[in-house]
């Protein structure tokens, strides 16, 4: 089709139509086409012009210009691993400073008796003892009575008479007993010890659930045969101290006494670093120990330590206020927690504790305890700490 009046197709008008209404939209076309390789050829050709720059010439992509990820600008090499930063020396010397801290970084065990999962270091550690007399095997806390295991089977091997040399040595011995001599071989329970808990399922455990007695019931499978060491017989002579709220209460009491004098001893020469003597007259009240508190020298781990009281029992009976547990340090700004021994302790073993050579121990009123980073200053911590939750009447 033509249109006759203009001599053009009807098509090409409307081409032309449709470009003259979309002509805003449409860059304007350059007067002057001629090719850039031209221009360059005629740019360098004349010789008035100073030569252009490398980076004029050279065109940026624009997808070069738009910001690129960190997976491509930084790529991670698939060898090398980030990792946490291992501690150094100066900060595992702070952190076995901090017997909290000791004690939360132990592994997790659960409690044969309430199925509470804690730190094993702030439970006690049980397992079967045998009686060298009877048949009957005893569930006692093996960390309370160590010392008296072992000093029984030092007995046992000076008595033991000479086996013949084809004959295995302890062939007739039952495997609790021949654990004894290897405390760390012997499997353990660990049971949280409080004393409103233990006064509430001793007489369980201590009677006779039919032809077993109740504290068979604690006893893992893992113990029992084929499994474990102890069979049906070994099951039925397993036996609970019916006293054992007051035997714990002993054996925590004479263990701690071991245990400061222990640590007194071995630190003679560096008690100033331990024991701090507090500087009060007066009754010990929270206000005389904070300002006694705040004349000792300052140093960095006065947040790991303890206030102990050596008062008497009349001053602690004449006190109208409750009894301080813990009490505020003025210089680390923290609570810290006070264990008065007069309270916790026996007269008879405080009378020990006056009794000692030491001056720290026998001529103060107050001590402030604070660890240095041994086992044994550490543990004396932590047994004083479950001594006064023993004693508590709500933990």
């Amino acid at each position: 089709m033509e249109c006759v009046a203009h001599g053009v197709s009807h098509a090409t008008l409307q081409i032309r139509m449709f470009r003259q209404i979309l002509a805003s939209t449409h860059r304007p076309r350059p007067l002057n086409r001629t090719n850039p390789s031209t221009r360059a050829h005629f740019a360098q050709a004349s010789p008035n012009t100073p030569p252009a720059s490398n980076s004029s010439t050279t065109d940026t992509s624009p997808s070069k210009l738009l910001p690129q990820s960190p997976v491509i600008t930084h790529p991670r090499s698939g060898i090398k691993k980030q990792r946490k930063s291992r501690p150094t020396p100066e900060d595992n010397a702070e952190l076995k400073k901090n017997p909290w801290a000791v004690a939360l970084a132990s592994p997790v065990r659960m409690c044969v008796l309430t199925g509470t999962r804690l730190p094993r270091r702030l439970m006690g550690v049980y397992g079967l003892v045998k009686r060298p007399e009877t048949t009957q095997s005893y569930l006692l806390p093996l960390d309370m009575i160590k010392d008296s295991i072992q000093k029984r089977s030092v007995e046992d091997d000076s008595l033991m008479p000479v086996s013949h040399p084809d004959q295995p040595a302890n062939m007739n011995v039952s495997p609790l007993v021949a654990r004894d001599k290897k405390l760390a071989q012997r499997p353990v329970l660990h049971m949280v010890t409080l004393g409103p808990l233990m006064r509430a399922v001793t007489p369980y455990l201590a009677t006779k659930v039919g032809k077993k007695p109740g504290v068979a019931k604690l006893i893992p499978y893992r113990w029992k045969y084929p499994l474990g060491p102890l069979n049906s017989t070994d099951l039925k002579d397993c036996v609970w101290r019916p006293d054992m709220p007051e035997f714990l209460l002993r054996s925590m009491r004479e263990d701690i006494v071991k245990k400061i004098m222990s640590v007194n001893a071995e630190q003679e020469g560096e008690n100033d670093i331990i024991w701090e003597t507090l500087d009060i007259d007066e009754s010990c009240s929270e206000v005389t120990i904070q300002a006694a508190l705040s004349k000792l020298k300052p140093s960095n781990d006065e947040a790991c330590g303890a206030v102990l009281l050596f008062g008497s029992k009349e001053e602690h009976a004449n006190e109208q206020n409750d009894p301080l547990e813990t009490i505020f340090h003025p210089r680390s700004l923290t609570r810290i927690p006070v264990f008065n021994l007069s309270v916790i302790l026996s007269d008879s073993h405080l009378e020990m504790l006056r009794q000692s050579s030491s001056a720290h121990l026998g001529q103060t009123k107050a001590l402030f305890f604070r660890p240095d980073g041994s086992r044994e200053s550490t543990n004396l911590m932590l047994y004083l700490w479950k001594l006064q939750r023993f004693l508590a009447e709500t933990p």
